[in-house]
């Protein structure tokens, strides 16, 4: 996947133009269930898919246009929060990056799955919550 940096930018200020056209300005607490919702909206496009070696199921035909509407609501209300958080999103990732830089090391992976590193540090980073 490629991304196109000045058209991203654009539609995130056509989501914010949008919403002040229209007085939308949800409180924190909708958007944040808002993507919560539309998530979950998304993951039923794949409920019932093989996704468990242990249960017999098959994968079901996508209609990948409902799909692709379904992430572009999830990534609307992410831009409403953040906007409305004072967040700039470009922050967030890049601190998400680090963060996950530092707790999954490439060398750990190198190009492969390693599930029990990755358990591990899950594990480890969730007792540190604590």
């Amino acid at each position: 996947m490629k991304v196109d940096g000045e058209r991203l930018a654009h539609n995130i200020q056509a989501m914010i133009d949008f919403n002040k056209a229209r007085g939308w300005n949800p409180a924190l607490v909708d958007s944040a269930k808002s993507i919560v919702i539309e998530g979950a909206e998304l993951l039923e496009h794949f409920q019932w898919d093989e996704s468990d070696k242990d249960i017999p199921t098959i994968s079901k035909q996508k209609d990948w246009a409902k799909v692709a509407k379904e992430v572009g609501d999830v990534f609307w209300y992410w831009i409403t929060f953040c906007n409305k958080a004072g967040i700039d999103p470009n922050e967030a990732i890049e601190i998400t990056i680090a963060h996950n830089e530092e707790k999954y090391p490439a060398e750990k992976f190198n190009g492969q799955h390693n599930e029990d590193f990755y358990r591990q540090q899950k594990a480890k980073y969730r007792e540190g919550e604590k």
